[in-house]
Order: C-alpha cells, then structure tokens, then sequence
C-alpha cells in the first residue's frame, strides 16, 4: 500500500516486534524518523538496526498506520478507536485526555 493507495495490505508482525513497541511506549522510548513523504514514524529506540514494528499517527488522528522496518511497502491501517484500546492494555497505561 503506498501512501496515497487504499487497497488492503497484510501485515506480518512478529509477536517481538509488537511487544518491543509495547515496552518503549510503556516508558516513553519511543523514536521518531520523518520520512521524504513528510510522514513521522516512531519505533522503539535502538531497534533501527535490527527488524522493527514503526507506527504513524496520520494527520487528523483518525488513523494508525503500521509496518514493518523489514518490509516498508506494506501498511497496516487501524482506527485510533484500535490503536487507543491497545495503548490501553500497556503496563502504565494512562487514559487519554
């Protein structure tokens, strides 16, 4: 999927990658690379060099986008309603405001 498509994409996620995300935004060890199309994605600090989960939060803040570092070409897309209950479930977790 690129960024300007919208046919589905799958999305393989290793059970590590999620739960290394899961850790840095847990304690907020989270970095950020701004792509040449101007999006921001994060991803869990000193994992660049090893395959890694990234996530980007798109303008507006109706949608998540995630992709593996190992396959950048494919996105998964969630609704922040997804993304927001799974940020629920961190150890630490702190309701939005």
């Amino acid at each position: 999927m690129t960024a300007f498509g919208r046919e589905p994409a799958e999305v393989r996620i290793p059970r590590a990658a999620l739960d290394a995300l899961a850790a840095a935004l847990s304690v907020r060890t989270v970095a950020m690379r701004t792509w040449p199309d101007g999006i921001e994605w994060m991803y869990p600090m000193g994992t660049w060099d090893e395959p890694h989960l990234e996530v980007a939060l798109m303008p507006g803040g109706e949608e998540v986008w995630l992709r593996m570092s190992t396959d950048r070409s494919s996105v998964a897309v969630w609704t922040i309603q997804q993304w927001l209950a799974f940020t629920r479930k961190l150890p630490g977790a702190t309701p939005p405001d």
